[in-house]
């Protein structure tokens, strides 16, 4: 099996690789950053592009990176088709083991199981299974009044360090959420300090465009964290937690009010979240919302030094 090697800027300019991305049935994430690596089989029947991670990689302290784009154009995992993808895979991994990748993160859709199972074949672990709602905001502006002795305010820097561990607390643990990092026995030792990295550049605008606070006696004891929309976008609910012994009180449904107020004040029509299969509790205040799943995926996580 041969192949070929480009840059994102290349490979967004290739006949063969536009032809692919339009006719693969299950392709996401193209075209890839300029700055991504791309690999394709000769025929054009399969194409990743990747990407090293300098945020994951500082926090976890190994090389990590992320495919963007995976797309092939046979749709399910027939014996030839599945033996076609398991050695792009390799050539894949191989590449980015070269490149000096420790480990590398992958995403298939949901009806994606050639994918799915090609990079099985080369040892890739599932980690994480997400879908994405999307509610309508019309008449969605004004929020609920909170209940007695809870506030619902915009976040300020002395809660830096309460929302942080609450994150860190909500993500990481295995039992109330099945993170992907705090799943993997490799990254589970950065789990809580990716969020709460992740918390603090929320707080400072980086990585978020409002942080709402619920506080009870001015103790934050839940978050949510939001972006806006761009044009004719939708906003996002991006990260969002209730403390452990302030769940089963209906107050996220409450928080989720006040988040998706805040969105539809800002212009949004729409908001989004991606939420894991697992977690039925938000999918049931989406649920309620007349909101509606768009797409689903499964996350894996390949270990390039253990191949």
């Amino acid at each position: 099996m041969e192949f070929v090697e480009l840059s994102g800027k290349q490979a967004a300019q290739r006949p063969e690789a536009l032809a692919l991305a339009q006719d693969a049935p299950w392709g996401q994430g193209w075209p890839p950053g300029p700055d991504h690596r791309v690999l394709a089989d000769r025929d054009w029947s399969w194409l990743a592009a990747w990407h090293p991670l300098a945020f994951d990689s500082e926090v976890f302290g190994l090389p990590l990176g992320q495919v963007s784009a995976l797309l092939h154009r046979n749709p399910w995992p027939e014996a030839s088709a599945l033996e076609q993808g398991a050695a792009f895979m390799k050539r894949l991994a191989t590449g980015a083991r070269e490149a000096g990748l420790a480990g590398l993160f992958a995403r298939a859709a949901e009806k994606d199981f050639l994918a799915a199972q090609a990079l099985e074949a080369v040892g890739a672990k599932l980690v994480d299974a997400s879908v994405v709602w999307e509610a309508d905001l019309s008449g969605r502006d004004q929020a609920p009044t909170p209940p007695k002795g809870f506030v619902v305010r915009p976040a300020t820097d002395g809660d830096a360090t309460a929302l942080a561990a609450l994150a860190a607390g909500a993500f990481c643990d295995l039992e109330a959420y099945a993170d992907r990092f705090a799943l993997d026995p490799r990254l589970r030792h950065g789990c809580g300090e990716l969020y709460r990295r992740w918390l603090a550049n929320s707080l400072s605008g980086r990585q978020a465009d409002m942080v709402l606070a619920l506080a009870t006696d001015e103790m934050p004891v839940g978050f949510i964290t939001l972006r806006r929309n761009q044009g004719q976008e939708p906003g996002w609910v991006v990260l969002n937690a209730v403390s452990p012994d302030k769940r089963g009180l209906g107050l996220y449904n409450m928080l989720l009010a006040h988040g998706l107020a805040w969105l539809a004040g800002q212009g949004a029509s729409r908001a989004r979240v991606r939420t894991k299969f697992s977690q039925r509790a938000v999918i049931r205040a989406w649920s309620r919302l007349g909101a509606r799943p768009l797409a689903g995926d499964f996350t894996f996580h390949l270990w390039l030094d253990e191949l």
